[in-house]
């Protein structure tokens, strides 16, 4: 067994006096500083919250990370059954990457939370439109799984309840469980059918339907974390379950992913005795190659009974797991978590830990440290990219086929793909993990699930409205290690060209109203307004302001299709 190295470079100690009267609820961006360490954003206009799980996705395909929000109040600010789910828009670099929050009355959600804050809400392109959709567990009253489909990237989002006698207290995670190329739903908590505890999996169709079922061996657990990721290295998602069972015990628990001959998800059940693993609740998994050895390892946060701590597991040849018992990495209550990022863009995963502690803090403080621990294993090679990628068009989608990557580390049926489509003509691009496309550096991802596995080297998914688009595809190794990008190109016939510059149209901005001048010296030209999808937002004539719903990418063109249409981003 290769251990994990650490190193702490950067800590924060966000502390009360001993004379408070309660926890203030606190929104605080942390960006790097440029020397190693951490920038701290207090005064950035997100909704102040406590039970609170954060998703950076990017929702309307500009490039930035846009930030979701499931929380609810803290009785210091705002009463505690207080609820939220919120979208914030990223506004990118020309306004310093400022979080602008996009209205509840624009995005449709329900004002709805969970129980807990271990992982109730996730996002995936669930129906192939090439938007990031968002799955929910909340309970409101009955346990409901919420999809929320991306109506292009306006903001909007059209609601539809998978289940409302599901679970709640739990967790929910998107994957490709079976392997047919649609996410499929992982769900996990308190079941509404009787007083036990569920799990279900929601296979999807790939039209935003999902068809639940329970496959044998599968049980559930509550106040914990259920996550997917390929444990064994055989290039199927296996389950990894944390939190409380029957009679309060504690599991941590793996269920194997041996999908039959007839596409059918099927399991085997590998409990504590024989993985190894401690059994916990009220915490977090990660799953990620953190000694680059090629094999998946498991850090836990959570409660045994005796103790609350971040455990470390690595995984030995044999599929067992070993406790790090130098436990490196400080603890924190219940009510903290865990996170992981490539932080210094070496190849290997850090760890991101916060919450309280009730130690190493000033005298007469509350400690809770966000803490930074840098792994310090060496270097991780990165996967090579695959050597070809083709792209066709059937039907109405985009099929992107491509040969194997490769890794010096990580088995070739291991390894995991991911894909970014951009329309060159609007610059719109999708991202299944969001990424750097030229350089191929993740911006963000704390699992592997949602991208494409290595027994299906393929993709599908509709294009971006007309035009030319270019596909990528790129290697992550089980260390999230990524390749740079092979690409392809195909078109998209029936659309004309679309200009970033056209001095023929001269466009005025100011917030969301959009004023396009005249033409020529005609005053009277009607210009038509479009998503860079070719729906059509509305119609305006020169020299008439018209305010947009959202900030995005617009595509003006005359009506009477006398010049190139132009590309605004606002």
């Amino acid at each position: 067994m290769k251990k994990l190295n650490i190193l702490l470079p950067a800590c924060l100690a966000m502390s009360l006096t001993s004379g408070a009267v309660g926890w203030d609820e606190m929104a605080i961006l942390a960006r790097p500083d440029g020397n190693g360490g951490l920038s701290y954003d207090y005064d950035n206009r997100i909704q102040r919250t406590s039970f609170t799980n954060s998703i950076f996705f990017d929702y309307n395909n500009d490039g930035n990370l846009d930030l979701l929000i499931m929380a609810s109040g803290g009785d210091r600010i705002t009463p505690r059954d207080t609820k939220y789910l919120i979208l914030y828009e990223n506004l990118g670099p020309d306004y310093n990457y400022e979080m602008r929050r996009v209205p509840d009355s624009v995005t449709g959600f329900l004002q709805a939370a969970d129980e807990a804050w271990l992982n109730p809400v996730t996002v995936g392109d669930v129906n192939s439109d090439g938007y990031t959709d968002i799955v929910t567990m909340t309970y409101r009253g009955d346990r409901c799984i919420d999809l929320y489909l991306n109506n292009g990237g306006d903001g909007s989002f059209t609601h539809k309840v998978i289940d409302n006698k599901a679970m709640s207290n739990g967790s929910v995670t998107l994957g490709d469980i079976d392997g047919d190329g649609n996410l499929d739903i992982l769900a996990n908590g308190w079941s509404a059918d009787s007083e036990v505890k569920g799990m279900a999996l929601y296979m999807g169709h790939g039209d935003g339907t999902f068809t639940k079922t329970s496959p044998s061996p599968l049980y559930g657990t509550f106040e914990g974390q259920s996550t997917l990721a390929d444990i064994n290295g055989d290039g199927t998602l296996d389950i990894v379950m944390t939190g409380h069972g029957d009679s309060w015990s504690r599991h941590a628990v793996i269920f194997y992913n041996t999908a039959g001959t007839d596409g059918k998800p099927q399991f085997e059940l590998c409990d504590h005795t024989r993985s190894g693993l401690t059994p916990l609740n009220l915490g977090n998994v990660l799953a990620a190659d953190f000694n680059a050895d090629g094999l998946v390892d498991l850090a836990l946060c959570g409660n045994d009974g005796n103790a609350t701590g971040v455990r470390m597991f690595y995984q030995n040849a044999d599929g067992t797991f070993t406790l790090d018992t130098s436990y490196p990495i400080c603890s924190v209550n219940t009510d903290g978590a865990i996170n992981m990022a490539d932080r210094d863009a070496d190849g290997n995963m850090d760890i991101v830990v916060g919450g309280y502690i009730g130690t190493d803090a000033p005298a007469g403080c509350y400690s809770t440290p966000l803490r930074i621990y840098r792994n310090t294993s060496g270097s991780n090679v990165r996967p090579e990219a695959p050597a070809s990628v083709s792209a066709c068009l059937d039907g109405d989608c985009i099929e992107m086929t491509w040969t194997d990557g490769s890794d010096d580390t990580t088995p070739t049926r291991a390894l995991r793909y991911n894909i970014f489509v951009r329309n060159d003509l609007t610059g719109e691009t999708f991202c299944i993990i969001p990424a750097d496309i030229d350089t191929g550096a993740l911006k963000t991802g704390t699992d592997l699930a949602t991208t494409v596995g290595a027994a299906r080297k393929s993709y599908r998914m509709r294009p971006l409205g007309r035009g030319t688009h270019t596909v990528g595809v790129q290697t992550l190794d089980q260390s999230f290690a990524p390749s740079a990008f092979t690409t392809a190109a195909i078109d998209i016939s029936g659309v004309s060209n679309v200009s970033n510059d056209n001095d023929s149209m001269h466009i005025t901005v100011d917030g969301l109203t959009v004023t396009v001048g005249s033409r020529g010296g005609i005053d009277d030209c009607d210009y038509l307004v479009y998503r860079p999808d070719g729906r059509l937002c509305t119609a305006t004539r020169a020299g008439l302001p018209v305010t947009l719903a959202c900030h995005g990418v617009y595509i003006i063109a005359p009506a009477d299709c006398s010049a190139t249409p132009r590309k605004i981003i606002i």
